[in-house]
């Protein structure tokens, strides 16, 4: 075999055995949050608790604020005082119907009187069922009293102070503005050409200030924008794990590395 050929056969062979990460595209990439939250309260109320402050990180469930309860709570009792009692008026028209009918299989009452009985009987069925919804929606309206975190976040802003009035019938004004903690997105731009090699939770590495993170594919966008050259450009998330408190920034660069 001379130089050439065996020049040639370790190409080839170097070629089989060379890892693919050595083949790795790395691109650049902005740094978003992984959700980004906008958060009020659906009722109207007096603010009489505000449990954290810009910058705190929160564990899901957690309280974030409070109305004053005490009107929702009147509300509740009210209306299930009144459940209560539509409750025995229905049990009550039910079986005067019930005895309406069987006097009516008997012939000892005439159909006027068996249909008021059913008539008496189908309202006080409506009037218990409405005395019920009213019920929820008051349990509902004292359980959005408080605000409470919809997942593990850091609390980004913070509008809302004890003692101010919250009107929900106008236009919600967001109270706290909140990230999802221990997570974030690396988004970058790729050519739709290449995008049939990608797809969702396909893994991909992410270095960020010198630190490498493990993630994966969260997005692929549907919607591209063409390039001064011609070309076009789709958006693709990578999210990845950063820890509980951990903070990055949004807008700043990272670097992804795509197989």
């Amino acid at each position: 075999m001379n130089k050439t050929a065996e020049s040639l056969t370790f190409s080839l062979m170097f070629l089989i055995i060379l890892p693919s990460a050595l083949w790795a595209k790395d691109i650049d990439a902005a740094l978003q949050w992984s959700r980004r939250v906008e958060l009020s309260a659906p009722v109207s109320g007096v603010v009489t608790e505000v449990a954290v402050n810009t910058g705190e990180h929160v564990r899901k469930g957690q309280t974030l604020l409070r109305l004053d309860e005490r009107y929702f709570k009147a509300a509740a009792e009210k209306a299930r005082a009144e459940v209560k009692r539509l409750e025995v008026k229905l049990h009550e028209s039910e079986q005067e119907f019930k005895r309406a009918k069987e006097m009516h299989e008997r012939e000892l009452l005439a159909d006027h009187e068996l249909e008021l009985a059913k008539s008496g009987f189908l309202m006080s069925e409506s009037e218990y069922k409405a005395a019920q919804a009213t019920l929820t929606k008051a349990e509902l309206d004292l359980e959005y009293s408080v605000v409470r975190a919809p997942f593990d976040a850091v609390i980004l802003n913070r509008t809302v102070e004890v003692g101010q009035t919250i009107i929900s019938a106008m236009q919600p004004v967001p109270m706290f503005i909140i990230a999802e903690s221990g997570y974030m997105i690396a988004r970058v731009k790729i050519p739709d050409k290449e995008l049939s090699a990608l797809s969702m939770g396909q893994k991909v590495s992410v270095k960020v200030s010198g630190k490498k993170y493990e993630g994966s594919i969260s997005r692929i966008g549907m919607e591209s924008v063409e390039t001064k050259e011609g070309g076009y450009l789709c958006e693709v998330d990578i999210r990845f794990a950063i820890g509980p408190s951990a903070i990055m920034r949004p807008g700043h660069k990272a670097v992804v590395t795509l197989p």
